[in-house]
């Protein structure tokens, strides 16, 4: 009898602690002291509790505002760079031997522009920012250092090129590397360029 009793009593030990183990393998929901949802997570992370799958939380960078940047590539093919220009020649009525000539002038890679929003140039607080341009190798066929007080206003309403670069030989790669350093602050950004 005795004997039945501590085999009950392991048995109901190993169960117990069977519990336990699930019970801490699995996510906690709580509330915090300014009664938000949160659900802590066994591997120690936790999260905003969302009652609606749609709803993604999004949380604020700890970048302040002020210091962000956001810098856009456009590519400009000399077809269409040609395209325009004769469209603009012929708009002012000029012969047909001055559309060739300025046609004679486009860079036979196109252009580059590095843009911003206007809004995101602020008087008094400048930035030097390195801009290079790769195709295809380690070495840059362009680099230039520019402030970003030296923008000047583009087509687009609300945008400013910082830079435009000129490619006079045709690229060699399919993509190009674009490389915008903010070396004060030790920041790179990469953007490939696809070239059509």
């Amino acid at each position: 009898m005795q004997m039945n009793f501590m085999r009950a009593f392991r048995i109901a030990v190993v169960a117990v602690a069977a519990c336990m183990v699930f019970s801490f393998a699995e996510d906690i929901v709580a509330k915090t002291s300014n009664g938000s949802t949160v659900i802590l997570h066994d591997n120690g992370r936790w999260e905003y509790y969302q009652n609606n799958a749609n709803i993604r939380d999004v949380r604020e960078s700890a970048v302040p505002k002020d210091a962000r940047f956001e810098v856009s590539v456009l590519y400009e093919s000399p077809d269409k760079v040609k395209k325009n220009v004769r469209m603009a020649m012929e708009a002012d009525f000029a012969t047909e031997e001055e559309i060739k000539d300025s046609l004679r002038k486009v860079p036979k890679g196109g252009y580059v522009y590095f843009q911003v929003p206007t809004k995101q140039i602020k008087p008094g607080l400048t930035r030097e920012l390195t801009y290079s341009l790769y195709d295809g190798g380690k070495k840059a066929i362009f680099t230039k250092t520019v402030r970003d007080s030296e923008a000047t206003p583009s087509e687009d309403a609300g945008i400013s090129n910082l830079l435009v670069v000129p490619v006079y030989g045709r690229p060699k790669s399919k993509v190009m590397q674009a490389k915008v350093e903010d070396r004060a602050n030790h920041a790179t950004l990469d953007i490939e360029i696809p070239i059509r």
